[in-house]
């Protein structure tokens, strides 16, 4: 019998908790503004494509926040601020910095008058009072409208007025703005049961307030993926709390979509073996992760060829049993395994791609893995894993074309079948079983985004130090109140969020730190309010600012690494100096449009190396990188003369070096007649889907020791520049001799 290739989409819908319990009200909008935008428009365009399925993760303490916006008892600044008809000079400061948040290229610009209020914005250079009470208004009204659902924004007649309009909005506008956005989020949940009630989705849970699992289990087993990394002081132990986690979820998830969910995705795909009897014994049948976590569970690599396609499709396409070594009133669970490259493709490649270009893209590699596998009579899975809101923003049209493309493709594609979950596990039970199953996450397939910096460990340790203070409380007061107690352990558990520790890392940054290290704080300083005692006072002292953000690192010895073009840099590669982008910016590990991750640069007495590292795949670009090199006397080199056509040399550069798709690298040198000459020379180049590795004689670009060199990468494609490392110039290096 022969199968089609069975697809799962997981969507997973999440946002960290921004309320504040002291006041009231939320200290960032976003579960708001995207429960009226992808929260609703996901829905509806899968509901267009009957024959299309997929499961939607819903972590509870969004859906929470969703009903009470929807509900009218949620408030946040930006909604506070919105519904004001003045705004005093700290409001206005405010509204200047805040209410542009969102992507200027895909959404501001799409709009006049919304570009024109980004403009003059840019001309006041940040001084509010340059700007007049009409300003404001209209950029009141412009914020809270892109934030709608930009179909209703066509469609809805109202709405589609306003945009009309374009400008001089009235406070009975914006009025309107704000109540169609509660219309919108009160149709959230109906709409997703209204689906799984057909049959067409699944809808799965996530811990209440997205902790990771094996961090609250033992914050030690950290060390099973990262040994030697550096771990608070006292380790976090509580399985309680994350059995706590896992009790409220399934029951939340009950009382907001009348079932029970049989899946879920463990926060941030994290997951270890002491975590699955946790799991087993709240109903749950399935759960999902990363193939890292598979790889080190079988001693199995997942291996892709340069296109990124899966040699051994069989391995990473199925279920897997995965035993709990406890009773389970359902048996042994089930775990499936995302395609991490397939996954990161709609999430961060396909955004600066055409829509239609795009789905192909995926379409075809779907239909690659098909015919891998065709040998085989067994049922396939591929589980494609990512956020449902966040990538949307930066695609052309919000996602629309790729969406509906894809979509109408799996539709009309007979040897491609859409599944949920687990539908797929009633029809086709796993075959195979993982007996040791490993500690990680969908990141790198270990815990480090979460904990081994000083910052996120210092806060490791806060929250052990404040728990233990409750527990001491607790014992010591036998007649606690119900109230008191259920209070004061829910600031607990939402410390344990891993939006908090997220926040922390190095690599994550928001704009907003302060504001997150501060309500991490606040939630802590709550437990203490809410059993009547007076927070400490360490817990004012900021723990932000602890880390030292190392984006840079100053080569410290010759290498002479071999060239491999691996996932992951070897020992040889440790003498060298590395860049990166100063941080990853918003709510997913990368920058919007962040592909390159890391610049590797070294050198020996006789040739320098180079290795580029990207997120995700760099054959959608154009790969250069651009090299100045320090002439060893200028006559043993060509340079663009005065009078020559300006030449595209970023920064000045005077060689570089084409990556080349199947053929290597073309070495290429700035001309006195303003042209590149491709030069013939022994390079080495090696590269992979993610990682390009380089070797240059030094001779070759007339240079010696002593000499200096600048180097960049840089993304581009039809002749613009994507992105760069470094971003407006060349790093210079000195090649010093080692004695």
């Amino acid at each position: 019998m022969s199968h089609p290739l069975y697809v799962a989409f997981m969507w997973h819908m999440h946002q960290p908790y921004y309320k504040d319990f002291t006041t009231g009200e939320y200290v960032l909008p976003w579960a708001r503004l995207h429960g009226t935008k992808e929260y609703v428009h996901m829905a509806e365009v899968l509901a267009q494509y009957p024959a299309v399925k997929a499961t939607f993760n819903f972590v509870p303490f969004l859906v929470e926040q969703i009903q009470e916006y929807a509900q009218g008892e949620a408030v946040d600044r930006a909604l506070a601020l919105s519904r004001q008809q003045t705004w005093s000079d700290d409001d206005k400061a405010y509204l200047l910095s805040f209410f542009f948040s969102v992507n200027w290229d895909r959404v501001i610009r799409r709009y006049p008058r919304y570009r024109q209020l980004l403009e003059l914005r840019q001309h006041a250079q940040g001084d509010h009072r340059l700007l007049s009470q009409g300003f404001y208004r209209d950029l009141v009204a412009w914020f809270n409208l892109v934030w709608l659902d930009h179909v209703a924004l066509e469609n809805d007649l109202e709405l589609r007025a306003l945009v009309e309009k374009g400008r001089d909005f009235t406070r009975e506008d914006v009025d309107l703005i704000l109540a169609k956005q509660q219309d919108y989020l009160a149709c959230v949940i109906p709409l997703y049961s209204a689906l799984r009630d057909r049959g067409q989705i699944e809808l799965t849970t996530s811990p209440y307030y997205h902790p990771i699992l094996p961090l609250l289990v033992d914050s030690g087993l950290a060390h099973r993926a990262s040994a030697g990394l550096p771990l608070p002081a006292t380790y976090f132990r509580h399985a309680e709390d994350a059995t706590e986690q896992m009790r409220r979820a399934v029951e939340a998830h009950h009382a907001y979509f009348g079932q029970a969910p049989r899946g879920a995705w463990p926060s941030e795909g994290a997951i270890c073996a002491e975590a699955l009897p946790i799991l087993a014994r709240h109903g749950i049948r399935w759960f999902a992760t990363d193939e890292a976590i598979l790889a080190r569970s079988m001693g199995i690599g997942i291996e892709r060829d340069a296109y990124g396609h899966v040699n051994n499709p069989h391995v990473l396409y199925q279920p897997y049993t995965v035993p709990t070594n406890s009773h389970s009133p359902n048996g042994p669970l089930a775990a499936i395994f995302r395609d991490h490259t397939l996954s990161d493709r709609i999430g961060f490649v396909y955004q600066s791609m055409p829509g239609r270009e795009a789905a192909e893209d995926l379409m075809h590699r779907l239909l690659v893995i098909r015919e891998r596998l065709k040998g085989s009579d067994q049922p396939h899975l591929v589980s494609i894993i990512l956020d449902g809101e966040n990538c949307w923003e930066s695609y052309p049209d919000y996602g629309d074309p790729f969406l509906h493309h894809l979509y109408r493709r799996l539709t009309e594609e007979k040897e491609i079948q859409t599944v949920t979950v687990s539908e797929y596990l009633e029809e086709f039970p796993p075959r195979e079983t993982i007996h040791h199953l490993a500690t990680g996450s969908w990141i790198g397939g270990n815990l480090e985004t979460w904990i081994g910096e000083a910052e996120q460990n210092r806060a490791w340790e806060v929250l052990g130090r404040v728990r233990d203070e409750l527990v001491a409380w607790q014992n010591a007061t036998p007649g606690a109140g119900f109230d008191v107690l259920e209070a004061a352990w829910r600031q607990i558990y939402i410390a344990e969020g891993s939006d908090w520790f997220w926040w922390y890392y190095s690599r994550n940054v928001s704009g907003q730190d302060h504001l997150f290290d501060r309500a991490f704080r606040e939630h802590l300083a709550d437990v203490y309010f809410a059993i009547g005692r007076p927070a400490p006072p360490w817990l004012n002292k900021p723990i932000q600012g602890l880390t030292v953000r190392q984006d840079y690192r100053a080569t410290s010895s010759y290498i002479t690494p071999h060239l491999a073009g691996s996932e992951e840099a070897s020992l040889e590669w440790t003498g060298a100096g590395f860049l990166e982008p100063a941080a990853a910016g918003g709510a997913m590990q990368r920058a919007e449009a962040g592909t390159l991750r890391r610049l590797y640069f070294g050198y020996n007495p006789t040739h320098l190396y180079f290795r580029v590292e990207a997120w995700s795949a760099l054959g959608p670009y154009d790969v250069s990188l651009f090299l100045w090199v320090e002439p060893d006397g200028a006559e043993q080199l060509m340079f663009p003369s005065l009078e020559s056509e300006p030449l595209a040399t970023p920064f000045g550069s005077n060689w570089r070096v084409d990556l080349l798709p199947g053929l290597g690298a073309a070495l290429k040198l700035a001309s006195d007649r303003g042209s590149w000459l491709e030069l013939e020379a022994a390079i080495s180049s090696v590269a992979g889907e993610r990682v390009w590795e380089l070797a240059l004689p030094i001779g070759a670009l007339g240079l010696r020791l002593g000499n200096q060199v600048g180097v960049a990468i840089v993304l581009s494609r039809d002749g613009r520049t994507i992105e760069s490392i470094p971003p407006d110039a060349l790093h210079n290096f000195r090649l010093i001799e080692v004695t």
